[in-house]
């Protein structure tokens, strides 16, 4: 029997939502085509591609898995024949495509070959996919990685437990917002998002916001919907390609060239994402 509950709010309403705004394109892995070949000497990033040189459109006669440092640029022309522009960012992007081979394995493995595809084809314009959506609602979910799920149903739990007329109001909905932003919110970092394809599709989630779609209330128990909305950067920003880290890695190299250089200027984009979640508590 539904007993009812009076909710000082229309459904469905935000409860949180991330310091991070969503659709934020003034953020630097959100730049593109600001860096020429100077700036990238700077950064010590001369070492691109085993396939071409970028910098002089220069295909190799073969494939070398290492240049030697130079101060600079190489003032020889390295072996090989001259080629378009396009033709150069074409070789890039079919590299970047291999190389993401090394990232992911398993269902999810599709998700990077689509989103370079986009970053190739796509102009900047957002990217959303079906398969993200599922794996962003199975970490929501998943055991060890739900404690936002599960601290909100402890928290709408405990308000109600003793208060038949209690309602969602303003210090409680407050409070909710609180909580959770320090909690842990999910993200793809698991051990296995490192091979699985998904933590090199999702960088990190840069936004989430979680509303309250439903809600019913009944004699001794409740239930609730929730909707998750997350987006990401497909973008590089200076901070990353200087990590000790990801500029060891080739495929982080020619991403950030492709997109950074003034000569190739391929537009990073937003990924979105969202699921839905069904929590529900005895009182």
């Amino acid at each position: 029997m539904n007993i009812g509950m009076a909710l000082s709010m229309n459904m469905p309403s935000v409860i949180f939502s991330t310091f991070h705004r969503f659709e934020n394109y003034y953020t630097d892995d959100m730049q593109y085509g600001d860096m020429d070949d100077h700036d990238f000497s700077a950064l010590g990033l001369n070492d691109i591609s085993t396939r071409v040189d970028p910098f002089n459109l220069i295909e190799y006669d073969f494939y070398r898995s290492f240049r030697a440092p130079t101060l600079g640029f190489e003032n020889q022309v390295p072996k090989g024949k001259r080629i378009s522009r396009q033709r150069c960012a074409d070789i890039l992007f079919g590299e970047m495509t291999e190389l993401s081979a090394t990232f992911a394995h398993g269902k999810y493995a599709p998700i990077i070959g689509e989103l370079i595809h986009h970053f190739h084809y796509g102009h900047g314009l957002p990217w959303r996919n079906v398969k993200l959506d599922l794996a962003y609602r199975d970490i929501l979910t998943g055991i060890g990685t739900n404690d936002t799920l599960q601290l909100l149903k402890k928290l709408i739990n405990d308000h109600l437990i003793y208060k038949q007329n209690a309602s969602f109001d303003f210090d409680f909905m407050t409070i909710m917002m609180e909580k959770v932003n320090k909690t842990k919110l999910s993200k793809f970092i698991r051990f296995e998002d490192k091979y699985n394809g998904l933590g090199i599709s999702v960088h990190d989630v840069y936004a989430q916001e979680i509303s309250l779609v439903n809600f019913h209330r009944y004699a001794i128990s409740w239930d609730a919907l929730l909707s998750f909305k997350a987006q990401d950067h497909f973008g590089l920003g200076k901070e990353d390609i200087t990590d000790s880290v990801y500029k060891n890695f080739r495929f982080f190299r020619i991403w950030f060239l492709l997109q950074r250089h003034r000569d190739y200027a391929y537009k990073p984009f937003l990924t979105n994402f969202s699921a839905h979640a069904n929590i529900k508590g005895v009182m």
